[in-house]
């Protein structure tokens, strides 16, 4: 039952953040936008480190209270940055600066989630664990929340120029053989 509630409310959760996010076609977000981003990214985050504690023994059946706590704290604590970003944000010359860093950090959770899933489903295919895809994915959305932040931060200082770009290089390797890596630059 109590497995029921805590997969209900957090299904409510999302869902009410996807419909709030597209019903968003204002270039200029309100404070309470910003408000419920940051709840989102906090509850995301939240999850994920109440997962990582729960488990640290082993995951039990009785082990669901640090998933509600990860994920109450964490909207609580989100939902207050994005309130202050909202009013920062709305006292500024140039409105909808700090809204990428909220948005950047939301992306990143639910990339770095698919990303540590699928790096979780292929460990636990080899070790037999499936408790591996849910490890894979809260490391990965925690991972996500702090790249998107600092991507976020950088996009929102000039966000009419392209800041971070990642492309392919040819390297020369060691026997005169060309590979071809992704290589990350950017320009502050």
């Amino acid at each position: 039952m109590k497995n029921r509630v805590v997969f209900f409310a957090l299904a409510a959760l999302l869902t009410c953040g996807f419909v709030a996010t597209a019903h968003a076609q204002d270039d200029r977000p309100t404070v309470f936008t910003l408000a419920y981003e940051g709840l989102m990214v906090g509850a995301g985050a939240g999850l994920a480190g109440g997962y990582l504690v729960a488990r640290d023994n082993g995951w039990q059946t009785s082990d669901w209270k640090p998933l509600v706590y990860g994920v109450g704290i964490g909207a609580l604590v989100g939902s207050g940055i994005g309130l202050t970003l909202g009013i920062v944000d709305v006292a500024q010359d140039k409105p909808g600066r700090t809204r990428y860093v909220l948005r950047d950090m939301l992306y990143g959770e639910g990339f770095g989630a698919t990303v540590g899933a699928i790096a979780g489903g292929l460990t636990a295919i080899s070790t037999k664990k499936p408790e591996h895809i849910l490890l894979g994915a809260s490391i990965g959305v925690l991972s996500g929340a702090v790249l998107g932040a600092v991507f976020g931060f950088f996009e929102g200082r000039h966000p009419s120029r392209q800041r971070v770009a990642l492309s392919v290089v040819p390297v020369v390797e060691a026997g005169g053989k060309l590979a071809y890596l992704p290589a990350l630059s950017g320009r502050y």
